[in-house]
């Protein structure tokens, strides 16, 4: 979707295979000599235009809405014929749930009234991106961040208030701001500006909420992933670009997990350049998404070991000992992590047979929840990843023998502990329940999405905790609005990650 004319130092083709490019353009020779794709540079960045294909994914969009909201409107509709007769039932489900902008009519402050919904609510218990989303909102018509913002606080305000006519304008805006974006890339001031992350960051969310389908926020993963690429780690070092920075740093990572590709947020630059100015930015969380940043180049090698791409002794050799090494890192992430927050978090009782377990894990803050849960995922990758590489009987605990760990939060796993495939998926999703304990926190649901996905691949089709995981991505997606969730199950947003199927009777 985007790239600026510059040095790049290689083209992606070649920086991903490790060999040296001879930065020929617009493709380089080395890549067509070998008849492989050449997926340009780094700090080449166009703009694409998608306008054509975007209104028919509109289309496609807005019929699918329609229908569901006319489902919705019959099935209302029967409600109110069975309750007509109770006065004091009708009155309260007018109050209910009013429709938004068909009965109260907002007239001018619509506009006003959607954004500062989506502020208030769409980013309420996780920061998400904000409030730099409204970086660059000048309330005109021809701002780019003014049509993003109000595609995405329309098409949120729509679906949670099921009213079309609001998501249908949400529509016009996106086709809008798409415009307008191209119009801005191709000036080299406006593309470096952190506007233009954040402006793409808003149309990722925006094609979580309005469609199940994921070609279009992987493409616009992709732009953000360019566009970042392009700026450099230099750029990302004064606030609010370090923010913008860490806040796209895990859309990029799970777009590259998704495609099996290695990521440039694993070079040493990228870890580190970003916090020279602010090095009390490297939180728990945010050297807890510094682990992850490997995860897509080992799901790469993991592919290439599979198809015989790279699948000499000495390849898979050096493939072991990376998924060693990125495991004992991660341990001392989690020895460090439990000596800083001791006794935060505990257990509470589960009525439900249908739940694949009794107690679900609660913690004193939504922080420590999103460390353990991005923690327990990369350990559940790195695991699977174990298995197929030194056996079905590979066990964890050995690695975390050299590392001092003192136990402070009982319910939880630690490195030393002995665990199998399952029992990790499942301590993933005994955590489901925190970041659903109030559906006002949108920013919860969004923090939860990934980790379930990754973990889902886990389970046998058919067993409980399979069914488990696609009911709560359905709950996620009512009361969230993120309507992707519907599609994550059951190969993901472009197949399993990690091709580990036939390995289910030995792992679990």
């Amino acid at each position: 979707m985007v790239g600026v004319g510059g040095r790049s130092g290689g083209c992606h083709t070649c920086r991903r295979r490790r060999v040296k490019c001879d930065e020929t353009h617009p493709v380089c020779e080395r890549c067509s000599k070998a008849k492989i794709d050449c997926e340009g540079y780094a700090r080449d960045l166009k703009f694409v235009d998608e306008k054509g294909r975007a209104q028919k994914r509109v289309q496609v969009k807005r019929q699918a809405y329609l229908e569901a909201v006319h489902a919705e409107e019959a099935q209302l509709q029967a409600v109110r014929k069975t309750k007509s007769s109770s006065p004091a039932a009708c009155e309260i489900l007018k109050v209910a749930k009013p429709s938004v902008g068909e009965d109260l009519n907002i007239g001018g402050f619509k506009d006003k009234v959607q954004i500062s919904f989506m502020l208030n609510t769409l980013f309420a218990g996780w920061r998400l991106f904000m409030p730099w989303v409204m970086t660059g909102y000048r309330n005109l018509e021809e701002c780019t961040t003014t049509q993003t913002v109000t595609a995405l606080s329309c098409v949120f305000f729509g679906r949670m208030h099921s009213n079309r006519k609001i998501f249908d304008s949400g529509m016009v805006a996106y086709c809008n701001a798409l415009r307008l974006l191209g119009s801005d890339l191709k000036d080299p001031k406006a593309a470096y500006g952190i506007s233009a992350v954040t402006n793409v960051l808003s149309l990722v969310i925006f094609e979580m909420m309005a469609s199940k389908g994921g070609p279009g926020i992987m493409q616009h993963l992709g732009g953000v992933q360019r566009l970042i690429q392009a700026r450099g780690p230099e750029r990302h070092q004064n606030r609010p670009d370090l923010d913008v920075f860490e806040n796209s740093r895990l859309g990029m990572i799970h777009q590259f997990m998704e495609k099996k590709k290695r990521c440039f947020l694993e070079e040493h630059e990228w870890l580190t350049i970003p916090w020279f100015k602010h090095p009390e930015a490297k939180t728990f969380v945010s050297s807890i998404t510094d682990r992850k940043c490997f995860l897509p180049g080992l799901l790469e090698d993991m592919e290439a070991m599979r198809t015989g791409e790279r699948a000499s002794q000495a390849d898979v050799s050096l493939l072991c000992e990376k998924v060693y090494t990125q495991l004992y890192e991660l341990f001392c992430w989690r020895a460090a992590w439990e000596a800083e927050f001791p006794n935060c978090c505990w257990t509470v009782p589960v009525n439900d047979l249908d739940k694949p377990y009794s107690t679900a894990i609660y913690f004193s803050s939504m922080a420590r929840a999103v460390e353990i849960c991005h923690y327990d995922t990369i350990l559940l990758m790195l695991y699977r990843m174990a298995c197929i590489l030194f056996g079905p009987d590979f066990d964890t605990t050995t690695i975390a023998l050299p590392i001092p760990i003192i136990r402070t939060n009982p319910v939880l796993l630690l490195p030393t502990d002995p665990k199998t495939v399952r029992e990790l998926g499942v301590e993933i999703l005994r955590q489901i329940p925190y970041f659903f304990k109030d559906v006002s926190q949108h920013g919860a649901f969004f923090q939860a999405l990934f980790p379930l996905r990754s973990t889902f691949e886990v389970f046998v089709p058919g067993t409980m905790e399979w069914e488990y995981c696609q009911k709560t991505f359905n709950e996620l997606a009512d009361n969230s609005g993120f309507e992707v969730a519907r599609k994550m199950m059951p190969h993901g947003l472009q197949g399993r990650m990690l091709q580990d199927e036939g390995m289910h009777t030995c792992i679990f």
